[in-house]
This record gives C-alpha cells, structure tokens and sequence, in this order.
C-alpha cells in the first residue's frame, strides 16, 4: 500500500531526512519519500506488517504533525506577541527604573517559551533522531543568550544582561521563516491545489437533489454539478448545459475553451463560467488528474545529483557550526578573558549559519521549473531532465513534425479491397492505420470477422494471411500471402508551430536530425520545408536505436522526440526522452517528459531547464557565498571595525534562506 500524508512542522531538509530515516526503520515499510517544500510524505509499506496508525504515530514522535483536516495557523498572532514584546524590551531599555530590567526578563522569557516553543520541539526531535537542524541553532543560540542574562541579572557574572538578544533572535527568525513559508506556497499553489483535489467535496445530482460527497464516493454514471469557480473534479462528460473551462493545467492551452453537451470534461480543469451537469466516465483513482498526481509524487521524490551533494553538506552543516561556536568562544575568552563577548561572538556564529539556504536551494528551484511546466503542458516525469545538456535532437516526424493526422489522398486498388482495409485498420492506432480507417467509413465500409490478429510495430498488422502495413517501395499496401490488392497514398500537414521551434533550436546551437519509418519522398518534402538538414527515411525502431548509438558512440549527448509508445526502444536509450502526449495516455510513456501542450511545449521546457540550471547555481552560490562572508564576520574576525550582534545574525540567517526563495520565484 501507497500513501501521502501531508505533515506539518518540517523547517528545513534535515527535518524531512529524520522523518525519511525514521520510518525506514520501521518493519515493513519498503520505501519512503520525503518534500519538505510540500509537506508530503509518500510511504510504501506492507499492510499485513504495519498500519497506517503506526506510521502517523511515529511521524507525530518526532514532533512533527500529521495533518487531518485544515489546520489553524496562529503564526501571525505568535509574531505580533514577538514583535509588540520587544518594542516594550526596546523602550524599558532607556528607563532609569531598577525594574525595568526585571520587566525585559519577564518579556524575554515569555517570548523564549511562546515564540521559541516550536524551536525547542523540533530541536528535541531532532536530537532524538541524531540530526541536526537549524532550530537546533536558534534553540541553543536563544537559550544561551538567556541563560547569560540570568546569570548577568542576579550579579553570578559581573556583565550585562542581554534580555533583547534572546527574544529578537526568537522573532527576527521567525519573521523571516514566516516569509519564506509565504513565499514558498505561493510557489507551490497550484501543486497544493492539484493535491487538495482528494480531499474536494463534490455536488452529486440524486433525484434532482444535491448531495455532497468525497471524490472516492463518486461513482461511474454519477451526474455531478458544476458552477462557475469549481474545480472539475472528476473525468465526466456534460449532459446538460454550458460551460468555458481553463485546461491550462493540463494541457498548457492558455485560452478557456467551451464545453457543450457530449463533450469531455478532464479532472483538474476550472470552471471558469457557466452551469453544468456531468455524467461520471472514470473513478477518482483512474482520472487525468489522479494520475497528474502520480506523476507529480514521482517527479518531486526523485532527486537530481546535485541535489543530493546539496543535501549532504545541509546534513554535516549543523555540527560543525556547533563545534565552531564553541571554538570561537574559547579563542576570544582565552583571547581577551571578556566572556559577554565571547559569548557574543560565539552566539553571532550559532545562529548567522544558514544550513537551510543549502536544503532548498536546488528543490525548491526544480520544484517551481515542475510547476511552471505542468501550467504549460509539459510534464516532466525525471527532474534530472533539467540538469541535461544535450548536442543532437533526434525527432520523429509522423505526429511529432506534421500534424500527426494523415488523411489518405489515393488508392490503387487491384481488387475488392474496402471492407478487409477496414477490419484490419481496426487492429492498429498507428496514423496511417487510423486514416484507412477513417476513408474506409467514409466509403460505408462493414467490419469482417478475422482471427489470429498481430500487430509487428514498425511493420503492420497480420491477420489469416492478409496484411495492412509497409510495402517494398515504402508505401501502405493491403496483400493477401503476398499480392499487393491495394496501395494507399498519404497528405499531411506540417505543424504551424514546427519552423518556430526549429529555428530556436538552431538559435541554440542543437542539431536537429530528422528520423522517420516513413517513406524517402515524404521525408525529404518535409525536411526540405522545414530547412532540416541531416534526415533519415524508412528506418523502424530498430534502425533509429542504430543511429542514436552511432551518435552516442561519438560522443554527441542525444535526446530524442517520438512516439511514446512506436519509438520506446529509442527513448529509453537517448539521454534526454520527450514524448508527445495526448491526455490520459500519458501513464504508458516512460520517457523523462511529456509533451501535452505539443512541440511548442518541447522549446518551452529547453527555455525553463535554462531558467532551472541558472536558479540552481545562483542559489547555490548565495548559500555557499553567504556562509563564507558571513561566518568570519559574525565570529569577529573583522572586529571592532566591523561585527554583527546576535540578534542580527539570526535576522541574516532568516533571510538568507528568504532570499533563495525569492530568487527561485523570480522570472
């Protein structure tokens, strides 16, 4: 059994690597899969072994929470007491009142068990788990700087409290985690919103009474209800009335489209105006949009090399900046036998390093590149696709290049040959299959009765002795045990977006070499109109698998564009995959991305993998950069000429990592 849990509470990736490690132990769980960016856990495990419960109660041991319903935020309320605390710190600070010192305490320590509450439970969970994080950091830095103040307060060491170090480290990092978690959802909201579809409540028509339901209650032949606002939440097909709907998740079309009785309805579509009723076609479990989600989990669980370095480097990061604050303490005390500010410095180290700039910021740039993708039309099913560079593009061109609908413009029949192309195109979804078919109904062919039916890909259909399929001279023949009764000749039109596309390419410095089972004459036309220079002619998988090796086996990164199902051999062997898809076949395809939107969706996915691998570095040279500057500046290195106080190294470290979010944000 599969299942996705949205879990709460997890700050950083450190937090998602304890959960991971966590329920790995446990027996019967084969695999596990952690986002921290969603708040998602995906876990495989054995029923028999081990229950749900179980896996809920052991997520929740490590105090994080796993979320049944909505869960009320208090962050903002949390952050006003932070905030409104320390003005009165502030102000009492210039009172020439012996109390007053007493009142920042109070403040202090209030804020310390209100606003630091979440840092001590995570940083005791993290602990009890054996990793680090960086609430550890605040927690220790925080506790640290009051504890001293206490000590200060009542005359044990002869210095100065430090009451509004304690409490504004507590809210600067929390002002800035809050930002960021803002900014994070907006990044993610449309993947939100896709996943909160199991939950939707959905209006079922009973009688012609409206009762609301769970989508898993829906069933086959169920009439639903939509309005204007509703999210389509299952593949239903409308029975009555009107509606224009946005696809643009789906299928990458920006345009609404308008929907009229008989016509399809795709699940994860919005209705965007109008009233409808819908006639149920597929449960929730084998609709377009469950199976969107499938293909989301799998991407997002999958972690691109770089990502797993990153994550390494997040994993050590908090014990040494813990065994590095201990040691500039040490240096300074020993150094100048001043301990406020050896404490100072040490605090300004614990708190400044920003190990969660390193956990998020290569995923959360692959995780906007997914989403704005999937707005698109384009799903891409192995994130590592963007980390590819690719120097050859191979591309089909039946489908991929052409419109992909080739209408028959002749035939030369040698006998009775209409009803027999008929039944044999019935047994193929190949174009040219599906134009015979289409020709032959036009002619009011009948459907015979044949038996012993096989399709050869790249080749034809066989059935009794006759065959519908590829002919010695390249054209589509119809035969019986050898003798030609037919020939068919194909027209087909070159996709109004395919010059564009070619020409980015070139633009780009990418070979694009033309590679088709079709015919020379048909070939060379299209290549010719569209200025592609290297092209190939009648070559079935085989013969295209031969050309990707020969590229390969020079050294050319190849990617190649096809058909998901006809040119599988070819895909599964190229280094970079795409396949054009056509709504619910997308499950079958086992290529790297699929192309929904069509070829305009292929340059749209070159331009983000761009986009991904420039936010991918930047945000990996801020949080590298920043540790380098910023360390050596908070530990006093440069001092007295220049130091940061404690408190405004915790602000820093907040909106270090606020900074990687907003810059996997931007455009």
């Amino acid at each position: 059994m599969k299942v996705s849990l949205k879990v709460s509470g997890m700050t950083c990736a450190n937090c998602a690597r304890a959960i991971e490690l966590t329920l790995k132990k446990l027996h019967g769980v084969s695999d596990v899969k952690v986002s921290f960016e969603l708040g998602r856990v995906w876990v495989e495990f054995n029923e028999e072994l081990l229950s749900l419960e179980n896996i809920k109660e052991t997520i929740e041991s490590l105090g994080y929470i796993v979320e049944r319903e909505e869960v009320k935020h208090y962050e903002p309320y949390i952050l006003a007491f932070c905030w409104l605390s320390g003005a009165v710190v502030m102000l009492s600070m210039f009172w020439h009142n012996p109390w007053s010192v007493y009142l920042q305490a109070l403040l202090a320590t209030l804020g310390q068990l209100v606003g630091g509450f979440k840092f001590y439970r995570s940083a005791y969970y993290s602990l009890k788990a054996r990793t680090g994080n960086m609430d550890l950091l605040v927690a220790l830095g925080s506790t640290s700087a009051l504890l001293y103040s206490y000590l200060a307060l009542f005359k044990l060491i002869p210095e100065e409290p430090l009451f509004e170090t304690s409490l504004f480290l507590i809210t600067f990092v929390r002002t800035g985690k809050f930002l960021e978690e803002r900014a994070k959802r907006k990044a993610t909201e449309s993947l939100r919103r896709m996943f909160g579809l199991q939950s939707l409540r959905v209006k079922v028509l009973k009688e012609g009474k409206e009762e609301e339901k769970g989508v898993y209650e829906v069933f086959i032949g169920d009439k639903i209800v939509l309005r204007t606002g509703d999210m389509v939440p299952l593949d239903c097909r409308l029975v009555e009335g009107k509606v224009v709907v946005d696809e643009s998740m789906l299928t990458g079309e920006s345009l609404p489209v308008l929907k009229e009785e008989g016509d399809l309805l795709l699940s994860g579509s919005v209705v965007l105006s109008g009233y409808g009723v819908a006639k149920v076609e597929k449960s929730f479990a084998k609709s377009y949009v469950s199976l969107l989600i499938k293909l989301v989990e799998s991407a997002l669980v999958k972690k691109p090399k770089v990502q797993r370095l990153a994550d390494r480097v997040s994993h050590y990061f908090v014990q040494f900046v813990i065994a590095l604050s201990f040691l500039v303490f040490l240096l300074w005390f020993f150094k100048t036998e001043d301990i406020q500010r050896a404490i100072t410095f040490s605090l300004a180290v614990m708190v400044i390093s920003c190990p969660c700039a390193f956990g998020i910021a290569v995923p959360l740039a692959i995780m906007v590149g997914l989403t704005r993708a999937y707005q698109r039309g384009v799903l891409v099913k192995n994130p590592e696709a963007f980390e590819k560079k690719v120097d050859i593009l191979l591309m089909d061109k039946t489908g991929t290049l052409t419109e992909g609908k080739p209408k028959v413009k002749e035939v030369r029949s040698y006998g009775d040959y209409l009803d027999l192309a008929y039944s044999l195109s019935l047994k193929s979804n190949h174009p040219y299959s599906v134009a015979i078919r289409e020709y032959c109904q036009s002619l009011g062919a009948k459907q015979l009765s044949l038996k012993d039916c096989r399709e050869e890909v790249g080749v034809g259909v066989f059935c009794e002795g006759y065959m519908l399929g590829k002919g010695k001279n390249g054209q589509t023949v119809l035969a019986q045990d050898g003798k030609v009764l037919a020939e068919f000749y194909f027209e087909e039109s070159i996709k109004e977006s395919a010059k564009e596309v070619l020409e980015y390419f070139k633009r780009m410095g990418i070979e694009v070499i033309l590679v088709s089972g079709d015919e020379e004459e048909r070939v060379k036309r299209v290549a010719e109109q569209l200025n592609i220079e290297k092209w190939f002619a009648k070559r079935d998988p085989q013969g295209k698998l031969e050309i990707l090796e020969e590229l390969q086996a020079k050294g050319y990164r190849v990617a190649m564009v096809g058909d998901g199902t006809n040119d599988a051999p070819v895909l599964a062997k190229a280094d970079l995959s795409f396949a054009m898809g056509s709504g619910t076949d997308v499950a079958k395809f086992s290529t790297d991305v699929i192309l929904n939107s069509g070829l305009v969706g292929l340059k749209e996915f070159f331009e983000l993998s761009q986009w991904v691998r420039r936010r991918v570095k930047q945000n990996l040279l801020w949080a590298f950069g920043y540790n380098i500057l910023a360390i050596p500046i908070a530990g006093g290195v440069f001092y007295p000429h220049l130091f940061i106080k404690p408190e405004f190294a915790g602000l820093l470290m907040a909106l270090s990592s606020l900074s990687v979010v907003i810059n996997s944000l931007r455009r």
